[in-house]
Parts: structure tokens; C-alpha cells; sequence
């Protein structure tokens, strides 16, 4: 095969690769459908839902897209014949692109200056947490909305006003709503847990990370506050009689 053919080849692959692999890493949880397990969801809902979404696509979509290029052209140059080589290397690039490691060399190659590197890591923290402000905000906007009904459908049930079926089926929701926050928190969990070992790696080489350390701060407080609330609704879940 010519020169000019394997490389326009590479090149196609190179960019299918990228393209699906986008695609494939930028999967979110919930969706954007307007349904949910009984029926439309809410306004509040849909933002809660969309909300979630975005706040882990920010910053995975990015580090997957970075990942899988490193990782195609990997497998194009270790085989310029192969196609597959260049699949295999992007799938391997988007998952170690997602990695703290990868993030904090990211930042040195772009901020050689220390407090300069670490003035774009703590902005990204912080954007992290607006994010998560408002997340947090219809989030408890939709625990109390769902406060009411299980209490509307525990009264109506104790009342004999519905059956259980139907008590079980209005308690669904509620439930869909507290799997999807539950969901958020150990999302949230994870990627506070890649904040703190950016810091670590950074802390390792003399760095002062003491600016990125406050913001991380209050990433862990706001979702220690989420967890608490959606801990809080699951009691009261269980807590219903017809929580079987």
C-alpha cells in the first residue's frame, strides 16, 4: 500500500475512532428523557437529571477526547497497517485520560510556573462546585417535593383511599428520583476522591497546594450535605409501610 493511501487510511480511522469513542465515553446515567418510572417527570426533575449529566460530562468528555488522540496515534505509529492497533490504543488513551495523573501532567506541560498551575486547578474546583450549587439546589428542590407525596401516599394508604399496588406504584418515583441522586453522590465521591490525589501528586513535588486543598474543601462539604439529604430520604423510603 502507498504512503498517501495508508495515511488518508490512519487518518479515517483515527477520526471513526474518535467519534465513537466520544460518543461511548460521554454516556450519562440518566438521559435526557422527560419520563421517569411513573409517568413525566417534573420540571425540576428533568433540570436534576440534565444537571447530574453535565456535571460529569465537563470534565470526563474532555479527558476521554484528549486520552483517546494520545492513544490513536499510539497505535498508529506502533502500526501504521493495522487499523485495530489504533482502536485498541484510543479505547486504552480514553481510560488513562481520565486519570488524575494524566490531568496533573496535563497542567504542568500547559503551566510550568507552580502557583500559576495551581491557580487553573483550583479554578477548575471551583467551577466544579457552581456547578454542584446548583445541582444541589433542585435537588433538594425535588426531596421536597417528594417529601409531600410519600407522605400524601402513606396517609392515603393507612386511610384505605389505595391499595398497596397502587401505593407502590406512586412510591416508584420517589425511589427513581432517590437512585438517580444516590448515582450523583458516588459520581461526585469518585471525582473528589481524583481531586484529592491531583493534589497529592502536586503536594509530592513542593508544590503549595494549600489554595487548591480549600476549594477541594468545599467540593467535600457540599457533597457530604447532598449525601446527607439523600440518606435522610432513603430512611423515610424504608420507613413507609409499603416499602417492600
Amino acid at each position: 500500500m502507498s504512503i498517501e493511501r495508508r495515511t488518508g487510511k490512519s487518518i479515517f480511522v483515527v477520526s471513526l475512532s474518535l467519534t465513537l469513542l466520544q460518543a461511548g465515553c460521554a454516556t450519562s446515567p440518566t438521559g435526557n428523557s422527560d419520563y421517569g418510572a411513573t409517568g413525566p417527570l417534573t420540571p425540576a426533575e428533568q433540570r436534576m437529571r440534565q444537571q447530574s449529566s453535565q456535571l460529569d460530562a465537563k470534565t470526563s468528555l474532555q479527558g476521554c477526547a484528549a486520552g483517546a488522540v494520545a492513544g490513536a496515534l499510539l497505535g498508529m505509529l506502533s502500526d501504521g497497517k493495522r487499523s485495530n492497533n489504533m482502536m485498541i490504543g484510543a479505547a486504552a488513551g480514553c481510560a488513562v485520560g481520565l486519570a488524575a495523573n494524566a490531568y496533573v501532567q496535563s497542567k504542568r506541560q500547559q503551566y510550568q510556573n507552580d502557583e500559576q498551575r495551581i491557580a487553573a486547578m483550583t479554578a477548575d474546583v471551583r467551577a466544579e462546585n457552581a456547578r454542584l450549587s446548583s445541582l444541589i439546589e433542585t435537588s433538594e428542590e425535588v426531596i421536597a417535593a417528594d417529601r409531600k407525596r410519600l407522605a400524601q401516599v402513606n396517609a392515603a394508604y393507612r386511610s384505605k383511599a389505595i391499595s398497596a399496588e397502587q401505593a407502590r406504584r406512586d412510591l416508584a418515583g420517589v425511589k427513581a428520583n432517590r437512585d438517580q441522586m444516590q448515582k450523583t453522590v458516588n459520581a461526585l465521591k469518585d471525582k473528589q476522591s481524583d481531586w484529592v490525589e491531583i493534589s497529592n501528586l502536586e503536594r509530592q513535588t513542593g508544590t503549595n497546594t494549600a489554595q487548591l486543598d480549600q476549594e477541594i474543601g468545599v467540593l467535600k462539604k457540599r457533597i457530604s450535605g447532598l449525601e446527607q439529604e439523600v440518606a435522610l430520604m432513603d430512611k423515610q423510603i424504608n420507613a413507609s409501610p409499603v416499602a417492600g
